[in-house]
C-alpha cells in the first residue's frame, strides 16, 4: 500500500526575514510551504534595522512579485558610513558597498505578502506547540494538526524547540528600541559605546531615525537610562520625539551556532545569534533562509533522502556563516572593557585599514 503523502512538502515555524525568504524560495520551486507565525503582522522588532549590501541581492529577489516593494526600498536611507562614538571621540569609515535602513515593521509584512504572493499558505497567530516525527513530521499548533515532509525551524533564539539555556547569573543583557523624530539625520550607522553596552542610531526615513540599544541590565532599562550614559548621545537626543513605543527583548544570550537537529533546520536567530553591532543579522537570516529551502529542494523532489538534505544544509551553513559569528564574537568583549581601554581601541581603529579589515571579517561577499 502506498504511503499517504504529508500535506505539506515544507512547514516553516516563525515567518521574519528567515523564514519568509525560506518559504517564498522554496514556493517558486513548486514546494507545497506553510509559513507558521505565532504573532501578526505588522510589528516591531528589536532591531538595528540595517541591511547590508550582502542581503540586498536576496531581498531584491524575494520581493520582486511585491508590487509596492521596489518603490519602498528606493525610498529607504542609503547608509553610506558607520561611525564609532565613546564619549566626544569618534572614528568614521565608508559602508562599500552602501547599505539600506528598512524598519522590521515594514520590512517583515513585505517579506509576509511576498510569501503569499508566492502561493505559501500563511498562518498569523498560529503558535506551533509541538513537533513529532524525524521525517515526515506532525505539527500540532494552536489552529490545526499539519503533516509535513521537511521543517524549518526559524522562530527566533528563544524556540522552544532549541534546547533549553539557562541564563547567567548576575545582570542580565538587553535589547530597547524605538523610533523617534529627529531633523535631517546623516546617512550613517552610529554606533554609541559606553561601559557594558552600546546603542545603535540611524535614518529610517529623512526625518526619523531607529535607535536600538544593548545594555547591561544593572546599567539601564529604558532608551532614557541609556541616553544619559553616552555624553555624545545624551545631546543629541535631547531633543527627539518619540515615534514608537519601546520595544525590549532579554535576556540576549549567545550559544554555539546549532543549524540542525533530529532532521529539523534551523535559521536566522534560532540558528545562531550573532552579534548585533556588527550589522550583519538580517543579512544571515535572509540568506540561511534561502540556503535552507535550496538544500530541502533534493528532498522534497524525492531526489534524495531528508538526512542527505539536512546534513548538506549543516556543511554549507557552518562554511558560509560559522566564520562571521566566530569573528563577531571576538569584538564582543569590547563591549564590558573599561573606559580606557576602549579609548585605546577607538585610537587603534584609526590605523589606515583598520577599520575596513573588521568590517570585511563579518561580511559575507556576496555571490
Amino acid at each position: 500500500m502506498a504511503i499517504a503523502r504529508p500535506e505539506f512538502d515544507l512547514a516553516i515555524i516563525g515567518g521574519g526575514p528567515a523564514g519568509s525568504a525560506a518559504a517564498i524560495t522554496a514556493a517558486r520551486f513548486g514546494a507545497r510551504v506553510a509559513l507558521l507565525e505565532a504573532g501578526e503582522f505588522p510589528r516591531h522588532k528589536v532591531c538595528g534595522e540595517f541591511i547590508s549590501a550582502e542581503a540586498l541581492d536576496v531581498l531584491h529577489d524575494v520581493l520582486a512579485r511585491v508590487p509596492e516593494a521596489e518603490s519602498r526600498l528606493h525610498a529607504a536611507p542609503t547608509i553610506h558610513q558607520v561611525r564609532l562614538i565613546r564619549d566626544r571621540r569618534s572614528i568614521a569609515a565608508p559602508v562599500i558597498p552602501a547599505g539600506l535602513s528598512l524598519p522590521r515593521y515594514e520590512l517583515d509584512l513585505l517579506l509576509w505578502k511576498a510569501a503569499q504572493q508566492a502561493g505559501v499558505q500563511t498562518q498569523a497567530d498560529c503558535e506551533v506547540r509541538t513537533v513529532k516525527g524525524d521525517g515526515p513530521f506532525g505539527l500540532d499548533t494552536s489552529r490545526r494538526t499539519i503533516q509535513a515532509s521537511a521543517v524549518i525551524v526559524a522562530a527566533g533564539r528563544w524556540s522552544r524547540f532549541r534546547p533549553r539555556m539557562l541564563a547567567p547569573r548576575g545582570p542580565k543583557w538587553i535589547g530597547i528600541k524605538a523610533h523617534f523624530r529627529e531633523r535631517k539625520p546623516l546617512p550613517s550607522s552610529d554606533l554609541y559605546f559606553f561601559e557594558h553596552g552600546y546603542c545603535g542610531v540611524q535614518p529610517i526615513s529623512p526625518d526619523a531615525i531607529n535607535a536600538c540599544a544593548m545594555v547591561r541590565s544593572d546599567r539601564a532599562t529604558s532608551l532614557e537610562e541609556v541616553f544619559a550614559l553616552q555624553p555624545a548621545l545624551a545631546d543629541r537626543s535631547r531633543d527627539w520625539q518619540p515615534l514608537t513605543e519601546p520595544v525590549t527583548t532579554a535576556p540576549l544570550m549567545y550559544f554555539t551556532p546549532n543549524p540542525v537537529r533530529d532532521n529539523l533546520i534551523f535559521i536566522g536567530d534560532a540558528a545562531a545569534f550573532i552579534d548585533p553591532f556588527v550589522g550583519d543579522g538580517i543579512s544571515i537570516a535572509l540568506r540561511s533562509g534561502q540556503l535552507a529551502a535550496n538544500e530541502l529542494r533534493p528532498a522534497i523532489e524525492n531526489s534524495t533522502l531528508l538526512p542527505a538534505a539536512v546534513a548538506n544544509y549543516q556543511k554549507n551553513y557552518e562554511q558560509q556563516f560559522v566564520p562571521l559569528i566566530t569573528a563577531a564574537s571576538r569584538i564582543r568583549p569590547l563591549l564590558s572593557w573599561p573606559k580606557p581601554a576602549q579609548f585605546a581601541v577607538l585610537e587603534f581603529l584609526r590605523l589606515p585599514g583598520v577599520m575596513p579589515y573588521l568590517i570585511r571579517r563579518t561580511r559575507r561577499p556576496a555571490d
